[in-house]
């Protein structure tokens, strides 16, 4: 038999819960016996240790502890060292997760396959997805992702079951901030309304601390303590537990040596906030985002939830009381709720799958915390096309359809996924979130129109679909293996990797063959760098050479290009495809017309069209067949006869126009 639990996985703290044989929400406490878990993990030897241990090695060596994870996940260049092997975010978060749910089951004394895990409201895709995959990683079953607001408003909710409320959830956890306005009204609970940042929270009131009793030091002693480490380490627990002091007292004394200089500093709660105003001004910034979102006044909110450990500052409180006229609620445990919500949640899903009368009757209905668009062409310029906006209830789906091909005969699509309100894609506050090539398009005389649908489901997971407009059936797509941004876009360097075939048949002797070389150096020497890639192919020798970008190896290659009595291209048209596979590449091919076995050839370029190449040709010869040649193009505009050369780079970029 297996328990769902509820994980509230915390930048600084994580906690665990269950639903009991009463259906009560219970927290699970750790092998420590508390019923929160610091998030931190000491790697000692073979061992990671999780928790108060891994805490208290934090200060004693520092360079073996990893803090702060949450704020990584879903960032793809995070690593952490430690005997010589890299681990990234997801691998640190699942083994805090593994620490957690074995604790668990201690408690339990059963086996956890199944759980809600809670996330930041305002986290993203990349981070959703990448929490799912830690927890999958262990072998978690995740029943679903749920926004830490609306896990707080569930614990809250159950004792609300009847009537109707307005509540605002202020959540200001070690590492991000959420604000959520949520109505409760039966057994429903709705968000109305989301905003926030996954880039703040209290460690951020650390830091501005630390900074303020580094300077101090620095000014007495002219040492820098952020040169140490473990000075850096000792000063965080300093002052953390200075921030947590303060707010119980209205001044403090700090004491703190270094390299046997002392320094002994008096900081009054005043000064702390002052020194930190700007932090709660960006929170309370978002608030009135939400609330304008959700198109509710002060007045109207009956109950505010503050959660997350760093809502105890007075400053906090202090602010919300002006701003609503209220004192907050204190009827849910700030550091606990979340994790209650979740197994509550848990025990809801895990009833509903094994088609029992789940313990709670409780509904919840979120929405998109981000706004989601793809980059499209609009007068010549990137422009974010948005597909659904933020804060629509979700799950939901949202077909777009204004927009077209670029190019006549285009093979494929470039989608790239966005989270983010502003127009200029490139902006910071744009997240590209994916890279997709939609493939299978149609071989067209003419622009096709496109239509593009986002889905985002009930863990807030965007899945894409992209179909003609005018026609049934999907077009396939792929994550995109040629690695580039928005940037080289817009500056047309797009890489590529292309497949040069040349036509090595008798017919081809003599001027074709010279001309035909001739082309392939004028392209090699215009068109290649460090990001494209070329290989040469022929019958009956295949491949010729590795994919280089160098003129001289390519020289090299062409000179094995003899002509022949016989030479089937279909051939190494089919072996550039099997190398093309899962990429969109450009292939080009060289020949006069005359070919043999015309129709596998035929057949062999169209496969390679709705596998999402461009299929170029460039005719050769004085007695080329040019009908045949066009027959061979992805469209007829992709034929040019070799004199007059060849310049792919408008073709490579691959987007829909905004019509």
């Amino acid at each position: 038999m297996s328990t769902a639990i509820g994980i509230d996985l915390g930048t600084t703290f994580s906690a665990v819960s269950y639903v009991n044989k009463h259906g009560v929400a219970e927290i699970l406490p750790n092998d420590m016996g508390k019923n929160i878990t610091p998030s931190i993990l000491f790697f000692e030897g073979d061992q990671i240790i999780v928790g108060e241990e891994a805490e208290r090695g934090a200060v004693a060596y520092p360079e073996q502890v990893v803090q702060f994870v949450k704020r990584e996940i879903g960032e793809g260049d995070y690593q952490f060292t430690y005997n010589g092997k890299q681990w990234n975010a997801i691998e640190l978060s699942a083994e805090i997760l593994r620490s957690l749910v074995q604790a668990a089951e201690k408690r339990l004394r059963q086996k956890v396959t199944q759980a809600v895990i809670t996330v930041p409201a305002y986290f993203g895709q990349n981070e959703r997805n990448a929490t799912i995959q830690a927890a999958e990683s262990i072998g978690l079953d995740v029943l679903k992702i749920i926004n830490e607001p609306t896990a707080a408003a569930v614990a809250y909710g159950l004792t609300q079951l009847r009537s109707s409320n307005r509540c605002l959830v202020f959540d200001l956890g070690g590492g991000t901030f959420d604000v959520t306005i949520i109505e409760i009204k039966q057994n429903v609970i709705r968000v109305r309304g989301t905003d926030g940042d996954d880039k703040l929270g209290g460690k951020d009131w650390d830091d501005r601390l630390m900074k303020y009793v580094a300077e101090a030091f620095k000014d007495q002693h002219k040492i820098n303590i952020f040169d140490d480490i473990l000075a850096t380490h000792e000063l965080r627990e300093r002052c953390v537990n200075a921030k947590i002091a303060l707010s119980q007292r209205p001044e403090i004394t700090l004491n703190f040596k270094h390299q046997g200089k002392p320094l002994r500093l008096k900081i009054t709660r005043d000064h702390f906030e002052a020194i930190t105003a700007d932090l709660l001004k960006r929170c309370e910034e978002k608030l009135d985002e939400a609330m304008s979102v959700a198109s509710f006044t002060p007045d109207q909110i009956d109950t505010i939830l503050l959660v997350g450990g760093s809502t105890r500052m007075p400053m906090i409180r202090k602010r919300i009381k002006e701003k609503f006229g209220k004192d907050p609620s204190t009827e849910i445990n700030p550091d606990e709720c979340v994790a209650m919500g979740a197994a509550i949640t848990a025990a809801i899903e895990s009833a509903i799958r094994n088609n029992e009368a789940p313990p709670v009757d409780i509904e919840t209905h979120d929405v998109a915390s981000h706004q989601l668009g793809l980059v499209v062409l609009k007068d010549n310029r990137l422009y974010n096309a948005p597909i659904i906006k933020k804060n629509t209830p979700i799950p939901t789906a949202h077909t777009e359809t204004h927009f077209r091909t670029m190019h006549k005969g285009q093979s494929s699509i470039d989608l790239w996924l966005l989270q983010g309100e502003r127009k200029n894609p490139q902006d910071p506050s744009c997240n590209p979130l994916g890279h997709f090539e939609f493939f299978g398009l149609p071989k067209a005389d003419d622009t096709i129109p496109v239509s593009i649908t986002y889905r985002y489901n009930s863990n807030g997971i965007v899945e894409v679909e992209a179909c003609q407009s005018d026609k049934d059936g999907m077009f396939s797509h792929r994550v995109a293996k040629e690695k580039y941004g928005l940037e080289e876009v817009l500056n047309k360097r797009v890489p590529a990797y292309i497949s040069m075939i040349v036509d090595s048949s008798g017919s081809m002797y003599g001027d074709g063959l010279k001309q035909a070389q001739r082309f392939v150096q004028e392209f090699t020497s215009t068109n290649l760098r460090s990001k494209r890639k070329m290989s040469l192919y022929t019958h009956p020798e295949g491949r010729i050479g590795k994919p280089t970008n160098e003129v001289i190896k390519i020289q090299k290659q062409l000179k094995k290009l003899i002509p022949i009595g016989f030479s089937n291209l279909s051939i190494p048209l089919r072996l550039a495809k099997e190398d093309l596979k899962g990429r969109s590449g450009v292939v080009i091919l060289v020949s006069d017309g005359h070919i043999t076995a015309l129709e596998d050839v035929k057949k062999a370029c169209a496969a390679l069209h709705r596998n999402g190449n461009i299929v170029f040709v460039i005719g050769v010869g004085t007695d080329k067949n040019e009908d045949v040649l066009k027959s061979l193009c992805s469209h007829p505009q992709y034929y040019r006869p070799a004199e007059r050369g060849l310049d792919i780079s408008k073709y490579l970029i691959k987007l829909l126009v905004h019509q």
